[in-house]
């Protein structure tokens, strides 16, 4: 054969359609072990996955980790970031020693920019703050979802009593999304969402649960968002229920503290070195009312200081009233 007709076209007398599927069938091939297996490596310590090692300081490190039954949710994408997990705390201690995918700051006073400023400042991760709904309704809570966007945050909050009209007016002025909080699967609820509210906020209390499965039927695509309760069984009984990012309570920076110093005490009782720790579930069971900070001070000497009335020192009389004007 000619080389130089190699790459001649042959003619073929068949007839070939324009498309073609194909499908190929892999249920019967099996994939080596080293394919199939992540990476490992021969160290001193042994054999170990090859997985980059996680990034610690000294000092500085996520004290306060979430629940790893968090990891199990779908999560849902806000600006090409992916949520799962988001902290409900305004302290801000709290906030920079967290590893939470985002913070849900919510309180029950009056919204303030300050505030927000102050939470923006402390966060590594996205803020989604409060802007009234409750108390604080109309003008004002418009106002508020707009000087928040300026201010950087990632998405405002309206409490449960917020009507639709409010949701559709703050979702027509923010380019950041509205959280609507629900209590139950119902009317205004489904307003609301219909108003422009691009997350729900779920606070049913016990009936959480069974809210998320009837409004998850409803919108199989809106994210939806619940606390998920203290106990791994109630944060995975959140998520089945249709939890696309699970909102935790972490223990306040006052109960870690008395938690810390009482196994500090009991380490140093039993002639141990202590180690500075954290433990959030030890400290979850500490009552905020009944812990008190460890101060230089003698207990009697606190006690007589709060019984004492303090005494008004008087006025020195300058003038006396007699004195006439000339």
């Amino acid at each position: 054969m000619n080389p130089n007709d190699m790459h001649t076209p042959v003619p073929v007398s068949a007839d070939v359609p324009e498309n073609v599927e194909a499908s190929v069938d892999f249920s019967e091939i099996d994939i080596a072990p080293e394919f199939a297996e992540p990476a490992h490596a021969v160290t001193p310590a042994g054999v170990l996955p090859m997985e980059p090692a996680p990034i610690e300081g000294h000092l500085r490190k996520a004290a306060l980790r979430v629940p790893e039954g968090i990891e199990e949710t779908g999560g849902f994408t806000l600006f090409g970031r992916r949520i799962k997990s988001m902290l409900y705390s305004t302290d801000v201690a709290v906030i920079r020693n967290a590893n939470a995918d985002a913070v849900f700051a919510v309180y029950p006073f009056t919204a303030q920019p300050a505030i927000t400023q102050a939470l923006l400042t402390a966060a590594e991760c996205p803020v989604f703050v409060g802007v009234g709904g409750g108390t604080t309704q109309g003008k004002r809570s418009v106002q508020l979802a707009a000087v928040s966007e300026m201010q950087g945050a990632a998405g405002v909050i309206v409490n449960s009593p917020a009507s639709a009209d409010l949701v559709a007016q703050i979702a027509s002025i923010v380019d950041i999304p509205v959280i609507a909080t629900v209590v139950r699967a119902d009317d205004d609820a489904h307003a609301k969402v219909q108003a422009g509210a691009k997350i729900l906020n779920i606070a049913a209390g016990r009936d959480t649960p069974q809210v998320l499965r009837e409004l998850r039927a409803t919108y199989p695509n809106l994210p939806l968002i619940a606390p998920g309760g203290k106990t791994p069984e109630t944060i995975l009984e959140t998520i089945q229920a249709g939890a696309n990012a699970i909102i935790w309570t972490p223990p306040s920076a006052q109960m870690l503290q008395a938690d810390m110093m009482q196994r500090y005490r009991k380490l140093e009782g039993e002639g141990a070195n202590p180690v500075p720790s954290i433990d959030p579930v030890s400290a979850g069971e500490v009552n905020p009312l009944e812990a008190r900070p460890d101060i230089p001070f003698p207990d009697e000497v606190v006690d007589r200081m709060s019984a004492e009335p303090t005494r008004r020192t008087p006025f020195p009389r300058f003038f006396s009233r007699n004195r006439t004007r000339r």
